[in-house]
Parts: C-alpha cells; structure tokens; sequence
C-alpha cells in the first residue's frame, strides 16, 4: 500500500487532485478545521486528503478483508 513518505509532494499532490473531486477537497478542508479549529496546518489537511484518495483507489472487495 501506498504511504505518505513512499511519494514526492509532487507525486502526492497529482494523486490527491486527479482522485478527489473538487467538492471532495472542501468536504475535507471543514472536517479538518471543525476537528482542529481555523489553523489546522496546510501539512495535516493534505495528509487526511492522501488518506482519503488512497482509500477511494482501493476497490470495495480488498477493503473488506
């Protein structure tokens, strides 16, 4: 499985915007400041949105195991 330290920010930074939608990008960026209030860091938001984009590129029947 694909880990933060495995990929460049370059790298990182391509997989979270060609998987994630823009409403998805919002979505995350309120989770993360209603969890963490108004200055939850730049670094913490794109990690929760690699998590998210990692786990959206697993298909349904490995989850389940």
């Amino acid at each position: 499985m694909v880990e933060w330290e495995d990929m460049t920010e370059d790298e990182r930074d391509r997989l979270i915007y060609l998987l994630l939608t823009e409403d998805d990008l919002k979505a995350i960026v309120l989770i993360m400041q209603r969890r963490y209030g108004p200055d939850v860091s730049t670094e913490q938001i794109m990690r929760f949105a690699f998590k998210v984009a990692r786990n959206k590129m697993i298909p349904k029947h490995l989850k389940k195991k």
